[in-house]
């Protein structure tokens, strides 16, 4: 048996036009994590808290690559049908550009989701947010039958927020936080199925299959 057949959830991808979310094997993993250690965040704007929301430390080589590549392994290891959470690779012609998440917990109760993704800083302002946020919530609404979509951003991370808003995303209040000894007030954000329907029509899921669905705590009647 190959690993993808020991593991359904390997075979899920989306495809759009422009770019893939694909389960990352060895080769785009170790991409990652060197795009992980250059850093995501733009050094001039000293208002951005120097980490990534979706929960790896930045720092010196090779601690940078470490961290990232055990949070990716901790999220496998961790995972099961009431609280999981899929880690995907953006990938462009063939090359990684950055990660993009998709986690539940209860899901076959709540039907909903939370969304988080960076970039690497050298792929940046290219539209290629935008365009695998929308991948993502396709998956989430019209392959996993989502009825909500939560994100979260540092309210000075103003490409994080556009993308969220040009989305139909809607404020859901603010949580303050602390990195590094100073206060962050961190941006909610939900989208639900009635602003996001009909957004898009040419994104295709694929690996979506009865096993992978009984992973991640959907019933196939539930998805629409």
């Amino acid at each position: 048996m190959t690993l993808a057949e020991i593991w359904p959830v390997r075979r899920i991808r989306v495809t759009t036009s422009v770019l893939e979310l694909v389960v990352p094997g060895e080769d785009e993993l170790a991409e990652l994590a060197i795009h992980a250690a250059a850093g995501i965040y733009d050094p001039q704007n000293r208002f951005l808290a120097r980490t990534p929301v979706a929960g790896w430390e930045s720092g010196p080589s090779p601690q940078a690559e470490w961290s990232f590549l055990r949070y990716y392994w901790a999220s496998l290891a961790d995972w099961r049908p009431s609280r999981w959470n899929l880690v995907m690779a953006v990938k462009v012609d063939g090359a990684c550009v950055g990660v993009q998440e998709i986690g539940a917990q209860d899901f076959g109760i709540t039907k909903t989701v939370s969304t988080g993704s960076w970039i690497a800083r050298r792929f940046q302002r290219r539209g290629y947010g935008k365009e695998m946020r929308g991948a993502i919530l396709y998956l989430a609404f019209a392959g996993l039958g989502a009825d909500r979509a939560e994100s979260a951003a540092w309210s000075t991370n103003a490409p994080s927020l556009g993308v969220s808003w040009s989305l139909g995303y809607q404020s859901n209040g603010t949580t303050i936080r602390t990195f590094d000894g100073a206060r962050q007030e961190q941006i909610n954000l939900v989208l639900d199925r009635e602003r996001w329907e009909g957004q898009r029509d040419d994104i295709a899921i694929h690996g979506l299959s009865d096993e992978v669905l009984e992973l991640m705590d959907v019933k196939r009647a539930a998805s629409r």
